[in-house]
C-alpha cells in the first residue's frame, strides 16, 4: 500500500498575488522585474514546483539555481527557461535583477496550435535544457523583448493580450536560435521530435507502473526497433534508459524531499524488495539512497546560507 507524504508545494500563478489581481487574464500570465519578485515572494528560495512555465532573465547579481539536483550558475546573461513540474529552488544575492515571467499553456495555445511549445528544446522533459548562457547583445535584445510585454501588461490597449502573446513567442524563437546553434545543433522541430515528446509524455503518466517497452510501442503505433532509432537520435539514450532516468528522478525526489524510509520509497515505486530497489539506485547514482539523502541533506542545508 502507497503511504501518503508531503512533497514540495506546486504552485500556481494566483499564488503570485503580490502583483497579479487575480483577473482572469492574469490568473495566466504574470510579468515584473526579479528584483521586486524577489522581495515579496521569499518562498522561491526553498524547494518547490510550478503548473506553468516561467522564463527568467537575470541582468545584475549572481548565485546558484538548482533544478532537479543540478546546479547552474546565477549570472547576468543567464537566461532561465523552466517547463511545469521541475523541482527548483534560488540562492542568490541580495542585489539580483532581471525580469522574470510566468504563462500557463491554455494561454499560449490561444494564438497557437496544441504541439507548438513542444518544439522548442527547453521543454523537452528530461531532455529539457532550462539554462541559455546569453552574450551582453543578446542579453539586451531580449530585454528589450521584455520590456515591451511588459509595457503591453500595464497599459492593457486593445488586443494587448495577442501582442504578448506575439513578443512571447518571437523570444522562444529567438532563445531556440541562439541555443541550437550554440550547442545543440541535432535538436530541429520535424515528425520525430513530436513522436519523442509522446514517448516522453506517456513515460511521465506509466513510469511508476514498469510497463514493458512493447506497452509503449503500442501506444505509438511504432516497432522497438523505431522507438530506439526515435531515443538514440534525439538523446543518444535507448527507450529503457529514459524510462530508468524518469524513476531514478522519482526516487531521488522522494528521498530528499520527503521523510519516508527508504521501504516507503521503494513501495511508492513499486519495488516489491527494497533491497533491489537499494541495489538499482547505487547502481545509478554510485551512492545508496540513505548515502544520498544524507550527502544532498548536507549540501542543501549549507547553500540555503543566502549570498551576500
Amino acid at each position: 500500500m502507497n503511504v501518503p507524504y508531503k512533497t514540495p508545494p506546486v504552485f500556481n500563478i494566483s499564488n503570485f498575488k503580490d502583483y497579479c489581481k487575480c483577473m482572469d487574464f492574469d490568473s495566466n500570465f504574470y510579468i515584473r522585474k526579479f528584483s521586486d519578485h524577489v522581495k515579496e515572494n521569499l518562498f522561491i528560495e526553498v524547494p518547490h514546483a510550478h503548473d506553468f512555465y516561467l522564463m527568467l532573465l537575470v541582468t545584475k547579481g549572481s548565485g546558484k539555481h538548482y533544478i532537479d539536483f543540478k546546479e547552474y550558475e546565477v549570472h547576468p546573461g543567464a537566461m532561465y527557461v523552466l517547463a511545469p513540474g521541475l523541482i527548483h529552488r534560488w540562492n542568490m544575492s541580495s542585489d539580483i535583477d532581471g525580469y522574470i515571467l510566468f504563462f500557463t499553456k491554455p494561454y499560449f495555445m490561444l494564438d497557437f496550435k496544441q504541439d507548438n511549445l513542444a518544439r522548442f528544446p527547453f521543454f523537452r522533459a528530461q531532455s529539457s535544457i532550462p539554462h541559455i548562457a546569453l552574450n551582453k547583445s543578446e542579453t539586451e535584445e531580449i530585454y528589450g523583448f521584455y520590456q515591451l510585454m511588459d509595457k503591453e501588461y500595464h497599459q492593457r490597449e486593445l488586443d494587448y493580450h495577442e501582442m504578448i502573446r506575439m513578443y512571447l513567442n518571437t523570444i522562444l524563437i529567438n532563445l531556440s536560435r541562439k541555443l541550437l546553434k550554440k550547442q545543440h545543433p541535432e535538436y530541429a522541430y520535424n515528425y520525430e521530435i513530436v513522436q519523442f515528446n509522446i514517448f516522453n509524455d506517456l513515460i511521465e503518466k506509466n513510469f511508476k507502473e514498469h510497463r514493458p517497452l512493447s506497452f509503449y510501442c503500442d501506444k505509438m503505433s511504432l516497432s522497438t526497433k523505431q522507438l530506439s532509432y526515435l531515443c538514440k537520435k534525439i538523446v543518444a539514450k535507448v527507450p529503457s534508459e529514459l524510462l530508468m532516468d524518469r524513476i531514478i528522478l522519482e526516487a531521488k525526489r522522494l528521498i530528499i524531499h520527503t521523510d519516508l524510509s527508504i521501504s516507503q520509497i521503494s513501495n511508492e515505486l513499486n519495488y516489491s524488495d527494497s533491497s533491489y530497489f537499494v541495489r538499482l539506485f547505487k547502481k545509478m547514482c554510485k551512492l545508496t539512497p540513505d548515502q544520498f539523502r544524507n550527502f544532498k541533506s548536507q549540501t542543501q542545508t549549507k547553500n540555503l546560507i543566502r549570498l551576500s
